[in-house]
């Protein structure tokens, strides 16, 4: 859904229906402005047959100082995920992926996660771990210090195969490695210019205003992605995401279709 502006969010539902797909996700924004209202949403969804397959919780900070508002928060949302028939709540660590941090810290912060993992469970709904740019887990050293730092009850693991790469990781690898903990997976795929910058200076590319594109475009290599997936026999949801990107003439709603069209070579029934 992120491929639209907030404010088109209820505009895009039908579109993205209308492709085909059965599931979405949401973002913060959808949260505040149906949290007073989750039956409206879940009724909204099921009339266009989308499951409300996961919510993005805010950037986790690895402050422990704002651990007491972020539980609070989290609580909420987990609540509301419930309530609307969703399944996972997704994370983004705030951590500075330039930052040295001791084993202490990361220790601590592994404690937290577990807390927020284990209310999510208790709500009825997954915590999963997304490493992402700007993060401390955008590279391989500092996802693997996440995941060995918390429960793999509490919290699994949410492969984005467009951010994954441009930290310099090998998806499939990864993939094989968490077999046991995949949650769901984000196809998203990296423009290849800023994926060969990213392999050079990984900090110039973190903020650009165009980093990915549709699927099939980039540098992915989504056959790798396919075949991992296949070795280790998961089943799970996976997740077309865009954002940051030059959109077509035909703007989203055309991003979403070639998405469609490539899921769909791919194999995928959508």
């Amino acid at each position: 859904m992120i491929s639209w502006p907030d404010a088109q969010f209820n505009d895009a539902l039908p579109i993205v229906s209308g492709l085909h797909f059965r599931g979405v996700q949401f973002r913060a924004d959808v949260y505040r402005a149906y949290v007073s209202k989750p039956a409206e949403l879940k009724d909204r969804l099921r009339s266009l047959h989308l499951k409300p397959v996961a919510l993005s919780f805010p950037t986790v900070s690895i402050d422990p100082t704002k651990r007491a508002a972020t539980t609070a928060l989290f609580r909420d949302y987990a609540r509301f995920q419930h309530q609307v028939g969703g399944l996972f709540l997704q994370l983004i660590d705030g951590g500075d992926p330039d930052a040295v941090y001791s084993d202490s810290e990361i220790k601590s912060f592994g404690q937290h996660l577990n807390e927020l993992g284990k209310i999510a469970h208790d709500s009825g709904v997954t915590f999963t771990y997304h490493p992402h740019l700007s993060s401390i887990g955008e590279t391989r050293e500092g996802m693997d210090r996440i995941l060995a730092a918390t429960d793999a009850r509490y919290l699994k693991l949410q492969p984005d195969t467009a951010h994954m790469l441009l930290g310099g990781m090998d998806v499939p690898d990864a993939i094989r490695t968490y077999r046991d903990r995949l949650a769901f997976v984000h196809f998203k795929d990296a423009v290849k210019e800023v994926a060969d910058q990213a392999g050079v200076n990984r900090a110039a590319i973190r903020k650009a205003k165009v980093r990915f594109c549709e699927l099939g475009h980039g540098a992915v290599n989504f056959p790798a992605v396919l075949k991992a997936l296949d070795d280790v026999h998961f089943a799970g949801w996976i997740i077309v995401e865009l954002d940051a990107y030059e959109a077509p003439p035909g703007g989203p709603g055309e991003a979403a279709s070639t998405n469609r069209d490539e899921m769909r070579k791919m194999g995928f029934r959508v």
